[in-house]
């Protein structure tokens, strides 16, 4: 972990202070306090190697750099390092001098593999010299050599030893030189803790067996094939999440732009429909706006009141079917033509209902002319079998056909609609609908005084 998270604080949040170079002043205060104790031990390590078998050190070193190099990052700042198995063996092992020669030679190849600024590598080398010496003196104060029991203790003391004293190393570095907490590091991160761990714990079989049979030792290496094959699997599925994960974001923002410019056109559509009669443009637009207020004073909000919105706004766009000789026609309506006039409401809600994504404004288009009584169209629903939306939207509509001009009839006063309103609550209107209206009206949310249109934008 140690060497992700310190290269990837590269972006993070910089503490105030002063800076030199990549890091503050604090934090090569802290870097040269882990730094030059290490590099101070290392060239005395190498000068004071005695008896040494240089068998076992070669082949720890060798597996430890191998593993090293088949090192690799993990999604959410986290790196596979299986070398820390190979350190931690070392350190139960090899004597000190040795064990620091042995992380110095594990870190090189994956220096210049990633290429990581110098005061980065130095830094993790130091920190893994730290904690291996640190494993070493647990397991010898313990004594891993002595029996079984006792020497598993040892192990798995060191194993826990050389994990926790790696990461509280890091942790002030992070703080210090890049103003991360301990939780934006992800060094506690409990799955990351957990796989570092078990790599150190593996650690312990393959070094009690190395005494007796190399051939056990590598044995007891399998694992760690399956936890690499693993975490590459877990990688591919996370690259593969996140690669799904962008394709959804693009596919959303696409239906939404889908979406809202089928809407505007839709919109530009009814517009369109009212336009053809001089005498009812902007209808629709009033009416929505209508609509809005008394589906507020219902206690209507968000989802709920966008729906009545749309759907007053396009309650009319099956007039796009009615022929100008019938819409347009300046006297009464034969009953022929009413027939015709009568199945905008069902024409709109078809034209709406192969959008396939405004499917919960197609029942107040639908039945925006049916009465409470049943003696509305299309389908002569009764009551509280009319949806709400489409309740709201009556009131709406015939209040604005009543106020405005029209070729066969002059506009009504508001004061006279707003009676013929009241006079049909319970029999045309919905009675909660038309006290919505009425409570609208007393707080001029709806009149004269306050046009529709100002308020509700």
């Amino acid at each position: 972990m140690s060497t992700a998270a310190v290269e990837t604080t590269r972006q993070a949040l910089r503490l105030r202070g002063t800076r030199i170079g990549d890091l503050t002043l604090a934090a090569w205060f802290y870097w040269a306090a882990v730094v030059v104790p290490a590099a101070v031990g290392i060239p005395l390590a190498a000068a004071h190697v005695e008896t040494i078998d240089w068998r076992r050190f070669a082949v720890l070193a060798v597996l430890a750099s191998a593993s090293q190099l088949l090192s690799f990052h993990l999604n959410r700042r986290r790196v596979f390092h299986p070398g820390i198995l190979f350190i931690v063996a070392g350190a139960l092992l090899l004597p000190p001098q040795l064990m620091i020669l042995l992380v110095v030679v594990q870190c090189l190849p994956d220096w210049f593999k990633h290429r990581y600024p110098w005061h980065i590598q130095t830094f993790n080398i130091a920190n893994y010299v730290v904690s291996g010496v640190a494993a070493w003196g647990v397991g010898e104060a313990i004594g891993f050599s002595a029996s079984l029991a006792r020497g598993a203790a040892a192990g798995a003391c060191a194993a826990l030893v050389f994990v926790v004293t790696n990461r509280l190393l890091l942790l002030p570095m992070l703080y210090l030189g890049r103003g991360l907490t301990p939780r934006k590091t992800g060094l506690l991160d409990a799955e990351d803790l957990t796989i570092e761990l078990v790599l150190a714990l593996m650690a312990v079989p393959v070094a009690g067996l190395w005494s007796h049979s190399l051939a056990l030792a590598g044995l007891a290496l399998a694992p760690l094939f399956l936890i690499h094959f693993t975490q590459r699997a877990v990688l591919r599925l996370e690259e593969a999440g996140e690669v799904i994960g962008r394709q959804n974001v693009s596919l959303e923002e696409a239906h939404r732009a889908v979406i809202e410019r089928s809407t505007a056109a839709l919109e530009a559509l009814s517009a369109t429909v009212d336009a053809r009669d001089t005498y009812t443009a902007g209808h629709s637009r009033r009416v929505a706006a209508s609509a809005s207020v008394i589906a507020r004073e219902l206690g209507l909000s968000g989802p709920e009141l966008l729906v009545v919105d749309q759907a007053a706004l396009l309650h009319d766009i099956g007039k796009i079917g009615v022929p100008d000789v019938v819409l347009l026609k300046e006297g009464p309506l034969t009953a022929a033509e009413w027939v015709v006039m009568r199945g905008h409401p069902e024409e709109g809600a078809r034209i709406i209902e192969r959008l396939g994504y405004l499917d919960e404004v197609v029942p107040g288009i639908r039945y925006h002319h049916e009465r409470i009584d049943g003696r509305g169209y299309p389908d002569g629903l009764l009551g509280d079998e009319i949806p709400l939306v489409a309740r709201i939207i009556h009131v709406a509509d015939a209040l604005d056909a009543m106020t405005t001009k029209r070729l066969y009839r002059e506009e009504r006063s508001f004061e006279e609609a707003f009676e013929e309103i009241r006079r049909g609550r319970g029999t045309d209107f919905c009675e909660l609908c038309v006290d919505a209206f009425e409570q609208a009206v007393a707080k001029r949310l709806i009149g004269k005084l306050a046009p529709v249109r100002e308020l509700v934008a």
